[in-house]
């Protein structure tokens, strides 16, 4: 069964992600929230059935909150997450420039907005309120370190510069870097991923398991940022 939905909010490039998504999974968008079944509020400060934030944002008055951590998209057009940082670092790396100041910052656990956008499909479409506790949290499962990240950055780069210009060598093709490690030492405490991971069981999937690697993630962000 169709469902009526209206979504408002001051992030318009991740509405529009999770507009195309419903759109797919047979939902009707409307123009306005007196027309729809269900409203759905993203960025700080509006108001729905469910808000839709980010990290520490303040959220209006709604039923149900998620809070997002670290998303990241290949465009780098999201405004409150954060992934500006690893699109600065892939143009730094294909401008062949140096990256200062990576020491300080802490590991993060970047989640793809196509996850995101397919997880709370499930949630919405699948009447959030009979499911979902008030608040939930998504993030990734795993931490990255910025080296870590960066390091990968470079092998990816390498290789497709390395294709581009005919330039491979025996040990370039030989070499085979394994994926893209996580954080070592002590872990960053992890947002609390249990209500989310029980919601989405509830409605009919095997729970939070995001599919988007790290490296994919990285090499679509590199592909955009040479468009």
């Amino acid at each position: 069964m169709s469902k009526s939905i209206y979504i408002e909010g001051n992030e318009e490039f991740f509405i529009q992600h999770l507009q195309d998504r419903l759109l797919r999974a047979g939902a009707t968008l409307v123009n306005g929230s007196e027309d729809s079944d269900f409203v759905i509020a993203v960025g700080e400060g509006f108001s729905g059935n469910i808000s839709i934030v980010s990290g520490s944002q303040e959220s209006g008055n709604s039923d149900f909150v998620v809070r997002i951590h670290d998303l990241l998209s290949p465009e780098g057009k999201l405004r409150s997450w954060g992934d500006a940082v690893l699109h600065d670092w892939a143009r730094s790396i294909m401008e062949g420039s140096k990256i200062t100041q990576i020491t300080t910052d802490s590991p993060r656990f970047w989640v793809h907005i196509r996850d995101v956008c397919d997880a709370l499909c499930m949630l919405i479409m699948s009447d959030i309120g009979e499911k979902s506790q008030n608040e939930l949290n998504i993030s990734g499962r795993r931490a990255w370190s910025a080296d870590s990240i960066i390091q990968e950055m470079e092998i990816l780069w390498g290789r497709y510069s390395d294709s581009l210009n005919y330039s491979h060598t025996v040990q370039s093709l030989s070499s085979i870097p394994g994926p893209v490690t996580d954080t070592y030492g002590k872990q960053p405490e992890r947002p609390d991923l249990s209500a989310i991971h029980d919601c989405l069981r509830q409605c009919g999937s095997e729970g939070w398991h995001p599919l988007v690697p790290m490296r994919v993630s990285l090499m679509e962000i590199f592909a955009h940022a040479n468009k």
